[in-house]
């Protein structure tokens, strides 16, 4: 009797304890869930453009017994519905699952593991010199001495394309990327971008929206702006310092791995991408692991220290500069 009480008394002080660690050190939030199919409105309600600010540019609601197509959910036991209301600015938009029912609901939760494809743009136009935003390039240029985005992409690497038609997928592998559809951006975002990411002129921002973009979110406008955000923790670094100093010099694998440490407290999560040119090494890329939610104000530290190792490439290579 007294070892049945004693391990009832064990098995409730377990019980208080997990309770306890669950209320102190919360789950992690779900991360976003993409879906396809149909929300039919029951009733009139706020269509928002961001759940956290309660936000809804133009005062726009759904109708009653209208339906809309289906984005996602904002988690797996959803609160709310991401639909697309046409006519709205953004047209994504949050529905409290109240306001409706789903008829068809295929659900693919949205992968949390990325990679930021940065360039150090001057050893990019030492093999793509015919490239527009390279004869234009200049020494006091942004991307002189910043590094510049190439891209976000999430992982695995075959996630590409989600939901682009055929005849955008094929004009994009062709790289005819200005025959793209324009990108719906905001004209502030659209300036930034056009000095951010150089091969804008090119563009590069289309091939990267269709071909990885469209698997990262609903609308550009926020691709883009979490991208960037990414890119200038990055330039406000001591990365950055360590490149935009040791120009037309050699750097080492080790050097970068320890200004990331230094930085942002992780060594060994990017893969240092080199090109030879005229039996010169040079540093062209940096591919960043992350993981984790990402939004307009997500730390990077954090993204990284949860991220997988990745491989280091290339061991050593010539900082470039701009030939003037």
């Amino acid at each position: 009797m007294r070892r049945m009480i004693k391990r009832l008394l064990s098995s409730l002080l377990i019980l208080s304890i997990n309770v306890l660690v669950l209320s102190v050190y919360p789950q992690p939030a779900q991360a976003f869930v993409s879906a396809t199919g149909t929300f039919t409105a029951s009733s009139s309600c706020p269509a928002l453009s961001s759940i956290r600010r309660q936000a809804n540019p133009g005062n726009v609601n759904i109708s009653p017994d209208a339906s809309y197509p289906l984005l996602g959910k904002n988690k797996q036991q959803a609160t709310y519905y991401q639909i697309r209301v046409e006519g709205a600015e953004p047209t994504a938009r949050w529905v409290a699952v109240s306001c409706g029912k789903i008829t068809e609901d295929i659900i693919a939760s949205r992968n949390l593991d990325y990679v930021l494809a940065v360039s150090w743009q001057p050893s990019f136009c030492e093999t793509r010199p015919e490239k527009v935003e390279c004869v234009n390039q200049t020494g006091d240029r942004f991307d002189a001495t910043n590094f510049a985005i190439h891209g976000l992409w999430p992982q695995p690497r075959n996630n590409t394309y989600c939901n682009v038609p055929q005849n955008l997928k094929q004009l994009d592998k062709n790289r005819r990327w200005l025959e793209l559809p324009e990108l719906a951006l905001s004209r502030e975002l659209r300036q930034e971008l056009a000095i951010k990411m150089p091969g804008y002129q090119s563009g590069l921002h289309r091939h990267e929206w269709y071909k990885h973009g469209t698997c990262y979110s609903e609308t550009p406008e926020e691709y883009y702006q979490e991208t960037i955000a990414l890119l200038d923790q990055l330039n406000e670094s001591g990365v950055r310092t360590l490149f935009a100093q040791n120009l037309e010099r050699d750097i080492t694998n080790n050097q970068i791995g320890q200004a990331f440490s230094t930085a942002f407290g992780s060594t060994s999560k990017v893969l240092v991408s080199c090109v030879n040119v005229n039996r010169e090494n040079l540093i062209q890329e940096l591919l960043i692991n992350l993981r984790g939610e990402i939004e307009a104000n997500t730390n990077i530290a954090d993204l990284l220290a949860a991220a997988p190792n990745a491989n280091s490439g290339c061991r050593q290579g010539q900082v470039d500069s701009v030939d003037e």
